[in-house]
């Protein structure tokens, strides 16, 4: 079933198949925070925030977790 990255952009939705999501989601090559495209980046903020919705996460662990992945999406400079 698709999972839609961009479910509040104004930009409109992102599809991704639930297979290529799970591979996005579990690329490790430099480290899970580490995203090599925006494809990426967009399915782990995506796991981290569906995480936290089922409860998966505590609120600290979800900030923690998020604010570095978008702080290492950011120095990097895409």
């Amino acid at each position: 079933m698709p999972i839609n990255l961009r479910p509040h952009s104004s930009s409109g939705p992102l599809w991704v198949e639930d297979e290529e999501y799970h591979r996005l989601v579990g690329r490790k090559d430099l480290g899970w925070s580490q995203c090599s495209e925006e494809m990426e980046w967009l399915a782990k903020l995506h796991y981290l925030r569906e995480g936290l919705r089922a409860g998966k996460l505590s609120r600290p662990d979800f900030l923690e977790r998020e604010s570095k992945l978008v702080e290492v999406w950011l120095r990097k400079g895409t």
